[in-house]
């Protein structure tokens, strides 16, 4: 009987183990603005870094679990990622409610799906976070020669230290120039300088001859009186 026990158990085991891997995962969110729900995520999953994707948006009616026919009329949906965004162009698919917009996720990483406008009425704001791209190094087999063997997050990694060299060249280089301009400004004062002192020198030198001339008229006058 411990047997059969046992046995069993390692069966019904094996079955629900079958069953988890041969039904995927849905890694769709589902949020609802009033009789409205939408339900965001990726068209396929999981994403991965540097293959086309697209973003998927359903749109229903809550009371009714009707489809929402030209929903996204008056909504501005973006894709965030970090501190960047980008506008998403959604076209409506085959199945009614159901709509997508093309993208390149580029790097690894969560992605966040910005809703801004009205559906049907209803106003609807907000984000949704959707799953994460994933990098393809896990699943690539043999490794590819581009990307060196590198994983996604030493690759941010040396894109941020050659960011920060390249930002730190650009304030050396700034320096440089600003320490020229100034050399450049000495050099031009001290040659104004340099003019005005011998345009000066000039104007004294003509001053003592022109005294020295009226000196000498007076002279030459006395003398002539002193004759007479």
């Amino acid at each position: 009987m411990k047997k059969i026990a046992l046995l069993l158990a390692a069966s019904l085991l094996v079955l629900s183990f079958l069953t988890l891997n041969i039904t995927p995962a849905q890694a769709h969110k589902e949020v609802e603005y009033g009789d409205v729900r939408l339900e965001v995520g990726w068209v396929n999953e999981p994403p991965l870094v540097d293959q086309i994707n697209g973003v998927f948006l359903q749109a229903t009616r809550v009371s009714n679990d009707q489809p929402i026919n030209n929903a996204l009329a008056q909504m501005d949906i973006s894709v965030k990622k970090g501190a960047q965004t980008k506008s998403l162009n959604f076209q409506p698919q085959e199945e009614a409610g159901v709509y997508a917009a093309e993208i390149l996720p580029t790097q690894h990483g969560q992605y966040i799906v910005v809703l801004n406008g009205t559906i049907a009425g209803q106003a609807v704001g907000g984000q949704v976070e959707i799953e994460d791209a994933e990098d393809t190094v896990r699943i690539e087999f043999p490794p590819s020669s581009a990307s060196g063997g590198l994983s996604g997050e030493v690759a941010e990694q040396l894109q941020s230290v050659i960011a920060d060299l390249a930002a730190q060249v650009d304030g050396a280089n700034t320096v440089a120039e600003e320490a020229k301009t100034a050399a450049q400004n000495s050099t031009q004062s001290a040659t104004e300088q340099k003019v005005a002192s011998d345009r000066a020198y000039l104007f004294s030198m003509i001053g003592v001859g022109i005294g020295v001339a009226g000196i000498a008229i007076g002279a030459m006058a006395l003398s002539r009186k002193s004759k007479i």
